[in-house]
């Protein structure tokens, strides 16, 4: 009698063991991690951190602020004084110190016309001829004194003030500081109405000397350059 084919045999349903061989772990064996933390991990006991308790991590290893702890940042200050100078820095807008000599070189050259011009050289190239020369373009009458020297641009030159043979307005004084003295007692006696001592020029006595005889007083002022500030021209 045919006994037909052998009866299948039933197999077990599939071990819950990876391929690995560990252990697997039901889904409800797994800890929950509440929102605020509190309950260390199995695994390696570390207790878990609650988004509210996290901080972040500056690169400096440093814990970052709050929007509402970050202190405010002052602007640099200005520096106290000039890098290149060294000269203490002015506030924007502050004005410069007042000229003392202003009044008296406004005062003068707008009526001067006769201008002795002490120390004038015939050799070009020295200031005094140059202011010389510019004061005759200028429209001054203008008297060269020297007496090493007979004339400079067609005038006749003075061995003196004594010499000059008009009232003087202004004495342009081209020499040394010690040089200045006499001059200027030759000033008050021959009546000028002032002396202007040049660039590098200094003598507070001389100069207390005219200015207690009426003489107004400018010094160590370039008169040429002065002129063309007061025409509104580039000194």
């Amino acid at each position: 009698m045919d006994e037909g084919p052998p009866p299948k045999k039933r197999q077990d349903p599939p071990s819950a063991l990876p391929p690995s061989g560990f252990p697997a772990i039901a889904p409800s064996e797994l800890p929950a991690l509440a929102p605020d933390g509190g309950k260390a991990l199995p695994a390696t006991g570390r207790q878990a951190l609650a988004p509210s308790d996290r901080r972040a991590i500056a690169p400096s290893g440093m814990a970052a602020l709050s929007g509402s702890d970050r202190p405010a940042i002052a602007p640099a200050p200005a520096p106290s004084s000039l890098p290149e100078s060294g000269q203490a820095a002015l506030p924007g807008g502050a004005p410069t110190a007042p000229d003392p000599q202003r009044g008296t070189i406004e005062a003068l050259l707008p009526g001067a016309r006769t201008i002795a011009v002490v120390g004038a050289s015939d050799k070009p190239g020295k200031p005094s001829h140059r202011v010389t020369f510019y004061l005759i373009r200028a429209g001054f009458d203008v008297f060269p004194v020297n007496p090493t020297i007979k004339e400079m641009g067609g005038r006749p030159a003075f061995p003196d003030l004594r010499s000059v043979p008009a009232k003087i307005d202004i004495v342009d004084i081209f020499r040394r500081p010690e040089q200045v003295g006499p001059v200027v007692e030759e000033a008050i006696a021959v009546g000028a109405r002032a002396v202007w001592m040049h660039e590098g020029i200094v003598n507070e006595e001389a100069a207390a000397r005219a200015r207690a005889a009426g003489l107004g007083v400018v010094m160590d002022r370039c008169i040429m350059k002065e002129h063309r500030r007061f025409k509104g021209e580039k000194p």
